[in-house]
């Protein structure tokens, strides 16, 4: 079955005004399988059991002067009276040892283990808007924000709106108390805020797309060999802007310029019941089948596990790793609901980032979900 080519009808990302949206890659820069590495080493191959003997390497807690650093931050943005919008690195000053400590995070997100977990941040004890305020200058000494849904929202809101129901097929799993299947998401670098955790549940599942390469070529090299095709299709759940598919296609891995990336998620890639049933999209092999159900069992067998604590900041690289959640429940008090802040960053290859096989790679806001000229909108709320 012939499949149109997913193809954005505008070039946005290039400056700081809209993000660049959900693109297919260059399929001519796709490297082949038989081309594609052995083996994946250094510091982005790492293991559960290294990383629970050694919590050092993710887990930072800031000192006392960086809460009053951003706490006087915080100040200097009211007084001023800036929207949410206007916080960045000008208006957000750090001091220059404060502001090395970021890059450093910076930087192992990018070419190290790719996550990271601050903790820390006095959120019970700010408003919503100073934890957002926060939240958004600490984001801003990591990458350029982008728009995460149809909605425009740059600031995100993990929070159960479906109130236990499941979704129906336009939906984003994010709002409902489900769990989340591993993934990555559309920008280079995933950004969450505790602002309350769950009654129950609601673990973080971070687990590194290169250590399971080096598996799967030792062990399933059928399997990868499924995954680093490009006949894969992702359900864009409805955010499309006029004029686009309802769908893309991508392989799981591939290999650019030396850098071996992921774009996966097994609840998207798996949503296509309704493509398939109107004769738009081929239905997936057994092969596949069975690939998506080898990696999802890997995920689990190699990832790291851990809770977000009220004030805990964590970063994701979504380039080299893949992050899942548990299922939660919430208390009855609807003040007491697990409530996560999400941003969701890029890190262009011209600003330090990895060279991706895709048309914005150079756009400093590439990624993110752009559906026409929707807007940047930061709400205080999940909504």
């Amino acid at each position: 079955m012939g499949v149109a080519k997913f193809t954005s009808p505008v070039s946005w990302g290039r400056g700081l005004g809209l993000s660049s949206g959900q693109r297919e890659p260059e399929y001519h820069l796709l490297a082949p399988f038989d081309a594609m590495p052995q083996q994946i080493t250094g510091r982005t191959v790492w293991t559960k059991e290294d990383l629970e003997s050694e919590p050092g390497r993710w887990l930072r807690t800031f000192s006392e002067d960086e809460i009053r650093q951003v706490e006087q931050a915080i100040k200097q943005v009211e007084t001023r009276n800036l929207q949410l919008s206007e916080v960045h690195r000008d208006t957000f000053p750090l001091s220059a040892e404060f502001t090395a400590e970021l890059e450093k995070v910076r930087n192992e997100l990018i070419n190290g283990i790719g996550f990271v977990l601050l903790r820390g941040l006095p959120v019970q004890k700010w408003t919503t808007r100073q934890s957002s305020i926060a939240y958004l200058g600490l984001g801003s000494y990591i990458g350029r924000r982008l728009s995460q849904n149809r909605q425009g929202h740059m600031l995100g809101h993990i929070k159960d709106l479906a109130e236990g129901k499941e979704v129906n097929g336009e939906g984003r799993i994010y709002r409902t108390q489900k769990a989340q299947t591993y993934h990555t998401d559309e920008s280079d670098i995933v950004g969450l805020l505790c602002l309350h955790q769950a009654m129950e549940g609601g673990e973080s599942q971070v687990v590194s797309s290169h250590h399971i390469y080096n598996v799967l070529r030792k062990e399933r090299p059928d399997v990868l060999e499924q995954l680093c095709m490009p006949h894969w299709f992702y359900d864009r759940k409805g955010e499309t802007s006029e004029g686009e598919n309802e769908w893309m296609r991508t392989p799981g891995y591939y290999y650019y310029k030396g850098k071996l990336s992921m774009k996966w998620d097994s609840y998207y890639v798996g949503a296509l019941q309704r493509f398939w049933e109107a004769g738009l999209l081929p239905k997936y092999t057994e092969s596949q089948d069975e690939a998506m159900a080898v990696m999802e069992d890997m995920c689990h067998r190699l990832c790291l596990e851990m809770t977000l604590q009220q004030g805990d900041v964590q970063f994701v690289t979504n380039t080299h790793n893949l992050h899942a959640r548990s299922a939660y429940k919430d208390d009855n008090d609807a003040s007491k609901k697990r409530w996560l802040q999400r941003l969701w960053l890029a890190t262009s290859d011209v600003e330090g980032g990895w060279p991706l096989p895709f048309a914005d790679s150079d756009y400093v806001k590439r990624g993110g979900v752009q559906v026409n000229n929707t807007p940047e909108s930061y709400p205080l709320e999940a909504e």
